[in-house]
């Protein structure tokens, strides 16, 4: 053992049922041997206990304690920690079972009470090479079960590596979707729209020719992403709940605009001109707004949310309508901080229930309001 602290050999103070239960696999006669060899220390911090590369090859029972396990800085490779051990536990077998060098270091972190069973100490002993063939044999049992959960351990590793380089993979695709759909935006507003074919950009059919633009893409990218459409708010889980709170909010909201457009009206701000209520245009704007919601909350929002680890949500709830808004730049300033501003409190009630349900209800009459008050 090598110490930068020396650690002190304690009267015995172990009986042999302790030992027993140390190493349970061992011929009763040979734990009465070992019982009769081993070595009590009170260790205290910073203790080196193991040094990568030596010789020894001693098992080291830790009573109570802590004890880490790490690999020495080598070859422009940093100090990696490879276990964190506390009482209960043992170490130093591999070297006791192959009798080659120490592949790692281990350290005392706090005072630490542990128990050596030295095979030296066990070959000296009548039957001494008897004594430790037993010894290794019950230990390899327990070590092909610590290498087995270490193999585990290394497989979920690699696992959940793959998945990161999987998630930075789809934030690139990600990435360039949410700038090739911008600069679609601008394409349709500033060159089609006003320069090329002076498309009336506040018709429906100019609507749904814009919503067609950006859905292409998006539907490319989100088969490209592998996403399935429980993850975009087309789920039955949450559905009631969404339901009925997106009526309820729905109902507010349609109150709050009808309000809004009377006292603008009253007061000589702005003179309102009803829509129609009609059919066919009415069910065309319902599926427009689900459209919506489902690119702005269902792949936008729950993209940001994903990508930046956004476990409370309200970032990505607030860049997504913020980029949404974006969108909308060909309506004016207004109509981006309207969308932006709106699409907040739909983000925020679909982060509760994670279904498209009580966003699409509320943005459908929210802006069916909008425009059978006249407010639009």
């Amino acid at each position: 053992m090598t110490q930068n602290n020396k650690p002190t050999p304690k009267d015995h103070g172990v009986s042999l049922e302790e030992v027993r239960r140390i190493l349970p696999d061992v011929r009763p006669e040979t734990l009465a041997q070992l019982y009769s060899i081993i070595r009590v220390y009170k260790c205290p911090s910073g203790t080196q206990l193991i040094t990568e590369g030596d010789l020894t090859a001693s098992l080291f029972y830790i009573r109570d304690g802590h004890v880490v396990v790490y690999r020495e800085a080598h070859d422009g490779l940093e100090e990696r920690q490879l276990a964190d051990l506390n009482g209960g536990l043992v170490l130093g077998e591999i070297s006791l079972l192959d009798g080659k060098p120490r592949s790692a270091s281990a350290k005392v972190v706090e005072e630490t009470e542990l128990i050596e069973f030295n095979p030296q100490d066990i070959l000296n002993l009548p039957k001494g090479h008897e004594l430790l063939a037993d010894l290794r044999g019950s230990l390899a049992a327990a070590v092909t079960s610590r290498m087995r959960d270490q193999n585990d351990k290394y497989i979920a590793a690699m696992e959940r590596e793959m998945i990161a380089i999987r998630e930075r993979q789809q934030f690139g695709q990600f990435f360039l979707y949410t700038m090739a759909v911008m600069a679609i935006g601008m394409i349709a507003n500033d060159i089609l729209s006003k320069h090329i074919l002076k498309v009336n950009i506040y018709t429906q059919t100019f609507a749904w020719q814009y919503l067609l633009i950006i859905l292409v893409p998006s539907f490319f990218v989100i088969r490209k992403m592998k996403i399935p459409f429980s993850e975009l708010g087309f789920t039955r889980k949450g559905f009631r709940k969404s339901l009925w709170e997106g009526l309820a909010f729905s109902v507010l909201a349609m109150a709050i605009v009808f309000a809004l457009a009377w006292a603008m009206e009253k007061l000589g701000i702005k003179e309102t001109n009803p829509a129609p209520f009609l059919l066919g245009p009415t069910f065309s704007y319902f599926f427009h707004s689900l459209l919506q919601e489902m690119i702005a909350r269902g792949f936008l929002q729950t993209s940001f949310q994903r990508f930046l680890d956004d476990k409370g949500g309200m970032r990505s709830v607030v860049l997504a309508s913020v980029l949404f808004g974006v969108f909308h730049l060909h309506f004016g300033v207004m109509a981006v901080v309207m969308t932006a501003i709106s699409g907040i409190l739909f983000g925020m009630l679909y982060l509760r229930h994670r279904n498209l349900v009580g966003p699409t209800l509320v943005h459908f009459f929210a802006g069916g309001a909008a425009f059978w008050s006249g407010l639009l």
